[in-house]
This record gives structure tokens, C-alpha cells and sequence, in this order.
């Protein structure tokens, strides 16, 4: 046992591909994704054209809403629930929102879960390549699994990769567990189980997810004050602080490669 441990430590350096490389990509697992909104009625019909396809169902959790968001949800045969949140709440509870979903998600039987928020998108082939991950992590007991966020900039075929924006990979994936350890920080907290990690980390798949909140400039200056607002002490991102969001200096862009590309089917 302490053998592999220190087998699969030493492999966290390594990406676990999702390349065919003669592997068939057979749905096995049953994967559903998650989704927590409030007010983005105009990035659901995006999100659910696009992740609708790669999943067996999404759960959704409406924190209040005005602008028809659930109702829009509720109207999708992708999605199997949608949880309300009374308007009057008088803030965002990430992580009782995050702790309903999961407990949802677990109650429609899922065997995998994906966090993905209402503007991020994955690629065209995201099932097929996370079905071989799967099966390539589980000789090395891996229930969880960080992916690239690929930070769309200025262009819906270009994303951002100096400095951190190239290193973006936050855990997204993981086995459904009724034991869930839930990171409780109130913001940025993981989001796969704090059990899953190895020492200390997540394997990183080589998963594209594409996040559309940064695109344009005013989406990054309003995504700055809003952290500001939320966290002006930079108390749940003491590193890099949120200055960061609307720093051009030493920008470099790439554009998505071919067969990595994503689209919203509308």
C-alpha cells in the first residue's frame, strides 16, 4: 500500500492523457454535472447546449434568481433538478449551495460528478477523453482529477497563458462520494473531496474547460470589484491578491488548438 502511495506521488508531475492511442472511449461511468446560478439567463442556453451532451443529466441549484434562470432550467430535460433559493436570502452561501448539489447529484445516483459554472464550457470531445482518464486513474486510485481552465481572452478562439493564467487547474472531477470532505472556505473553496487529493494535490488530466468570464475587458474590471467587494483583505486569496484580473502586462495569447475546440450547439 505505502508502495503505491509513492508510486502515485511521483506520478503527479505527469498529466494523465485523454488520448485515444487505439482506446475505445465507451460511456461507463454515469456523470453528471453540476451547476449553482443566480441571475445568468443569458449564459444557459450556452451551458446547457454544451455540457447537456457530455453528461447523463445535470443538477442545478437557482440561489434566488429574477431574470427566469430556473425557470429556463426547469424547462430542459437535461436537467433532472433544479434546487431553490428564496430571493430573500440575504447573501451567497457557497458552500451550503455546494453541499446541496453534492447531496442532489449523490440522490440521482451519480458515479462521477463535474463542477462547472454557467459561463464556463467544455470541449467537443470532453466525455470521450474524461472516460479514458477514468479508466487510465484507476490502476493509481484516482478519484479526483484537476483540469485546465482555459481563460478565454478578447476572443472566443483565443485564451490568456502568461504567468498564472497558463497554470489554472482547479479539481472539477471527481468520484461521487457519500463521504464527502467539502473544503468550507467561502470562497474559491475546492470542489472535489479534500480525501481525494494525494499528497496534498490532485492528478491534472488533460481536460480543457473554457471559461468566458474573463473575455472582455469589462468582464474582467467588474469581476475585480466584485472579488474586491467580497474579499478586500484578499483573505481567501493571499497569493495573487485580485489586482491581477484586469493586468495586461507580458499578455500572451494561443489559440485553442484543433480538435480541443468547444462549441455552444445555438
Amino acid at each position: 500500500m505505502l508502495g503505491s502511495y509513492r508510486i502515485r506521488r511521483r506520478l503527479l508531475r505527469y498529466e494523465v492523457p485523454s488520448g485515444s492511442f487505439g482506446l475505445p472511449a465507451r460511456r461507463r461511468v454515469r456523470l453528471l454535472a453540476m451547476l449553482a446560478v443566480r441571475n445568468q439567463i443569458h449564459l444557459l442556453p450556452g451551458y446547457v447546449a454544451n455540457i447537456g451532451p457530455q453528461v447523463d443529466g445535470i443538477v442545478a441549484l437557482d440561489d434566488g434568481s429574477t431574470d427566469g434562470s430556473a425557470e429556463f432550467l426547469e424547462a430542459r430535460p437535461e436537467v433532472l433538478q433544479v434546487l431553490r433559493v428564496s430571493p430573500d436570502r440575504p447573501y451567497w452561501d457557497e458552500v451550503g449551495n455546494y453541499r446541496a448539489l453534492v447531496a442532489t447529484a449523490l440522490q440521482h445516483d451519480a458515479e462521477w460528478l463535474i463542477s462547472l459554472d454557467a459561463d464556463e464550457r467544455v470541449e467537443r470531445e470532453f466525455r470521450k477523453r474524461c472516460e479514458r482518464v477514468i479508466r487510465r486513474g484507476r490502476m493509481l486510485r484516482y478519484f479526483a482529477y484537476a483540469v485546465h481552465l482555459r481563460e478565454l481572452w478578447n476572443s472566443t478562439g483565443e485564451f490568456r497563458v502568461d504567468g498564472i493564467w497558463g497554470s489554472k487547474t482547479p479539481a472539477r472531477l471527481f468520484q461521487a462520494r457519500e463521504n464527502h470532505e467539502f473544503d468550507t472556505r467561502p470562497l474559491h473553496a475546492t470542489k472535489a473531496p479534500l480525501q481525494s487529493r494525494i499528497a496534498g494535490s490532485y492528478p491534472v488530466a488533460d481536460l480543457n474547460v473554457y471559461h468566458l468570464g474573463m473575455l472582455h475587458r469589462e468582464d474582467r474590471i467588474k469581476r475585480r470589484r466584485r472579488y474586491e467587494l467580497l474579499d478586500p483583505e484578499n483573505r481567501w486569496q493571499p497569493r495573487t491578491g485580485y489586482a491581477y484580473l484586469t493586468d495586461e502586462q507580458g499578455l500572451h495569447i494561443r489559440r485553442i488548438p484543433a480538435g480541443r475546440e468547444y462549441s455552444e450547439g445555438i
